[in-house]
């Protein structure tokens, strides 16, 4: 009856609390105490009502092991229960929050939640008096035994876990792992998923990417642009001036490129005057990227030939002696 009464009147109270306040632990622990409410007035009442009985004093020592062993087991799924509805409520959040593969915690969670049973079964076998030390030292050695055999496993794991903590990069961050660039897709328990830019799908251990250089593109507010021109060998130093003075000021009126704006005649190359461009354009994209370096290179070409300035290509002088004898 008392039991009943909790479930349907006080609980539901609690419940309807619960709901009304803006924080949710207190939904948790009304969700995990609910299960086993019952149970556990059942078990009080009994436990009471047992030593009101005449029952023999061996037994009456039985009973209330076997009482104790169930309360602590009780408490222990209670606890498993909270730190579950603890996951999905809060940590589980967070993660899409931050653009984070949840598959890194799910473990995490199995693995918490086992524990959290092993510790009880524990706790309950050492309160009824039994040896639990054997108990720990088989766990201790068949821990170590599982652990050598998936070493590699837990490294990618907590090279896993390491990347989540450090954020050198997110899902969708376009990053360059020595030879591999593309769009991170997603971070796993033991690797880490990048599709390239031929759509390629790479995998990349965790721990085999925490050892390499990762450079985040993503990231940087500006793309550099880095290029040569070649003028003619037989244009005149003031037409070399004005080149650079064209290229300079078409680079530098461009709504789309920021500073360092850098153009300098640099060297005497086989078959031209080399003259270095270097300017940077906004990172919104590489279409945006690709259609800003298009628009200053024809802007370039068009003036460059209204001044009449040639640009060089390939050209080879061959000479050839005549014998005449």
């Amino acid at each position: 009856m008392v039991s009943l009464i909790v479930s349907n009147i006080l609980l539901k109270k609690l419940r309807e609390f619960s709901k009304k306040t803006k924080s949710k632990l207190d939904n948790i622990i009304v969700e995990s105490v609910e299960p086993t409410a019952k149970i556990i007035i059942i078990l009080i009442s009994l436990y009471i009502g047992f030593h009101f009985l005449p029952i023999p004093k061996n037994f009456l020592e039985i009973i209330n092991n076997a009482m104790k062993f169930l309360f602590i087991l009780i408490l222990t799924y209670i606890s498993i229960k909270f730190f579950d509805k603890f996951f999905d409520y809060y940590l589980l959040p967070y993660t899409k929050k931050r653009d984070l593969d949840d598959n890194i915690f799910k473990p995490l969670k199995k693995l918490s939640k086992i524990l959290l049973a092993i510790f009880g079964i524990l706790t309950g076998l050492s309160s009824i008096g039994y040896d639990i030390t054997t108990i720990i030292a088989g766990l201790g050695i068949g821990g170590l035994a599982v652990a050598l055999a998936l070493q590699d496993t837990i490294k990618n794991f907590i090279a896993g876990v390491l990347i989540l903590v450090d954020k050198p990069f997110f899902i969708g961050h376009w990053i360059k792992v020595n030879d591999v660039e593309g769009i991170v897709e997603e971070i796993g328990i033991r690797s880490t998923r990048i599709r390239t830019f031929d759509h390629t799908l790479i995998t990349i251990p965790n721990s085999k990417l925490l050892e390499e250089n990762i450079e985040n593109l993503t990231v940087r507010d500006r793309r550099r642009v880095l290029f040569t021109i070649g003028l003619t060998y037989d244009t005149p130093p003031e037409k070399i001036e004005r080149a650079k003075e064209i290229i300079l000021k078409i680079i530098e009126e461009h709504k789309n490129t920021l500073p360092p704006y850098r153009v300098h005649f640099v060297e005497y190359g086989d078959w031209s005057l080399n003259l270095r461009v270097e300017y940077f354009i906004r990172n919104l994209g590489f279409d945006y990227y690709l259609n800003t370096v298009e628009e200053i290179n024809l802007a370039i070409k068009r003036e460059l030939e209204k001044e009449e300035i040639e640009m060089a290509f390939p050209t080879y002088t061959i000479k050839v002696d005549k014998d005449d004898t």
